[in-house]
């Protein structure tokens, strides 16, 4: 992590190879300019009038649009191809060329009637072709109600130096689409991400929604403090934020789907070699199905090394006096641009690895539609994913000064015994249900079918699931005990401090004016163990890490009262 005057940290001596492969990456990270532009609309006077996307939108959208069709047809067709049918082939390919003409002739009426401009009031945006159930729609965002803006590239879109914007006003759940510009040209989206900033800061300062043209430029062209990932830090980032369990389902998933259609195609023949297969692999079943799960879980670990290293490479964090840039991503390129009033609450999230490596990642949780945050959870910005967790006050000092000391300055209490063995109660409530599920959707997967045509395999396959179970109860009371030990809360003056989770722990920041209402409920038996829980709400869609579970009941009513003061 490292610090700047708005630059991003210049790279060290030149050591051959592997540094000119870095900067090549870093180039490919961070696209500043389309081969198509020729930089004249990266002044604000270029964003004047109706605008449309650029035309190289058009088939970017179609191919876009039509790639889930194409991936259907050919999922569907691929076995008469393999099988050789005649005129197969060729009935695929004219039904892929009738869906990209489809597709692209869709895409360019959508981009003609689709346009946007800045105004005195804000961003007008119009689309529709005015008949019909293609109705012409128009919306106005005004400047003062913007709070974030997304600028978002997919690797297509790349190719060639186009980017999205999506303009957050807080109510994007019902705007949905209509709220986003896209087809802009690397520059033309930079200037306009600037240009909107600029205006919303105007509009705010005079306190009218019409902000001017003319009006003179925000002195804070250059950021106030810059943060970056080193090489080595990006390596331990991506290695530390391992899925591999999820990656791992998924591979089984797979595994099972690709049994079912080898067996179908007549590849592989299970059917009635049970106990031939049995009696000659009988002796190595248990080092197989070990085998099998470690290599699931290693291959899972690479992949999810490898997601991680692409969405964190390029990573780097910019604050401005009014606004704080954070952009990451290498194949899809995400630079979120949020108002640094409009934060909710603040997130210190670690993962197990990074809880005994003593680091952690940072998010600010902003009011934002589900589905809206580009990788993190809904309404969240990842603002550092790899910092030490002594360093977090420090971090959060540079980029969200109002936010600066909390974390390491308020006094925690912890939970009682009691909430130990509750805490273990519910872990043990909690197991069937979740081996059931787990084992539901392996079976509606693909599971079922093998079983169908090779029954013999449903008595290795329930030895496997039950000492998978054991392992995955041994893991839930694990969780559950890590959960009570690391248990925390407390407030300062101005905000409340809650940390939860056990193998994932979170510890939440939530400044008191950003706390909409505070309730503190109780169960019978937790009335009867003297317990509660604290639930907090914000205005933003996200509410992890706002509740605990089983604190003293004389504490969450002592925290009531700091949230609600009483009048003298």
């Amino acid at each position: 992590m490292s610090s700047g005057n708005g630059r991003p940290p210049s790279p060290g001596p030149s050591d051959g190879t592997a540094d000119r492969l870095e900067r090549d990456l870093e180039r490919l990270a961070v696209p500043r300019r389309s081969l198509f532009e020729d930089g004249g609309d990266a002044a604000p006077e270029g964003l004047r009038g109706p605008r449309r996307a650029n035309p190289l939108s058009v088939p970017v959208e179609a191919v876009r649009m039509a790639s889930g069709l194409i991936a259907l047809l050919v999922a569907a067709s691929a076995g008469r191809v393999l099988a050789d049918e005649p005129g197969a082939l060729a009935g695929v390919l004219v039904a892929t060329a009738c869906i990209l003409a489809a597709c692209l002739a869709i895409s360019l009426a959508a981009w003609r009637a689709r346009t946007w401009e800045l105004t005195n009031e804000g961003v007008s945006l119009r689309w529709g072709l005015g008949w019909g159930p293609f109705a012409r729609h128009s919306l106005t965002v005004p400047y003062g109600h913007i709070h974030t803006v997304s600028m978002r590239s997919s690797l297509f879109e790349r190719v060639f130096g186009l980017m999205t914007l999506d303009l957050d006003t807080g109510a994007a759940a019902s705007e949905g689409d209509a709220s986003k510009i896209g087809g802009l040209r690397a520059g033309e989206a930079e200037a306009l991400r600037a240009e909107l900033f600029r205006r919303r800061a105007a509009s705010l300062a005079t306190g009218d929604e019409e902000v001017r043209p003319a009006g003179a430029p925000c002195p804070d062209g250059r950021p106030i403090a810059t943060f970056s990932l080193s090489r080595r830090e990006l390596l331990l980032a991506a290695a530390s934020r391992m899925s591999a369990a999820s990656q791992a389902v998924a591979l089984t998933v797979l595994l099972a789907r690709g049994v079912e259609t080898l067996i179908e195609w007549g590849l592989l023949d299970l059917v009635g070699r049970g106990d031939e297969l049995l009696a000659s692999a009988g002796a190595m079943l248990v080092p197989i199905v070990a085998g099998f799960v470690v290599l699931v879980l290693a291959v899972g670990a690479v992949v999810s090394f490898a997601v991680n290293l692409v969405r964190y490479a390029g990573y780097r964090v910019e604050r401005y006096a009014d606004r704080v840039v954070v952009e990451h991503g290498l194949l899809a390129r995400s630079s979120r641009t949020l108002a640094a009033e409009r934060v909710q609450y603040v997130v210190v999230r670690q993962g197990l690895i990074r809880q005994l490596m003593g680091y952690a990642e940072v998010l600010a949780v902003v009011v934002a539609a589900p589905g809206e945050s580009g990788g993190e959870p809904s309404g969240s910005v990842l603002l550092h994913p790899f910092v030490r967790l002594a360093d977090a006050d420090a971090f959060l000092a540079e980029v969200l000064p109002s936010y600066a000391g909390v974390v390491g300055g308020a006094s925690l209490g912890g939970l009682p015994p009691v909430a130990r063995r509750r805490a273990l109660v519910r872990a043990v409530v909690w197991w069937p249900f979740s081996v059931a599920f787990v084992a539901a959707a392996l079976w509606f997967s693909g599971l079922a079918g093998v079983l169908g045509r090779a029954g013999w395999l449903l008595r290795p396959l329930l030895a496997v699931g039950v000492v998978l179970s054991i392992v995955a109860l041994v893991a839930l009371a694990t969780d559950a005990l890590r959960a009570w030990g690391a248990a925390r809360y407390g407030r300062s003056d101005g905000a409340l401090v809650l940390v939860t989770g056990g193998l994932t722990r979170l510890t939440v920041v939530a400044p008191r004016a950003r706390l909409q209402h505070a309730t503190v409920s109780a169960s019978p038996f937790q009335r009867r163990a003297g317990l509660a829980t604290l639930t907090v709400r914000t205005a933003a869609s996200s509410s992890d890490g706002l509740r605990i579970r089983d604190l003293p009941a004389d504490a969450a009513d002592e925290l009531l009262g700091w949230f609600r003061p009483r009048r003298p």
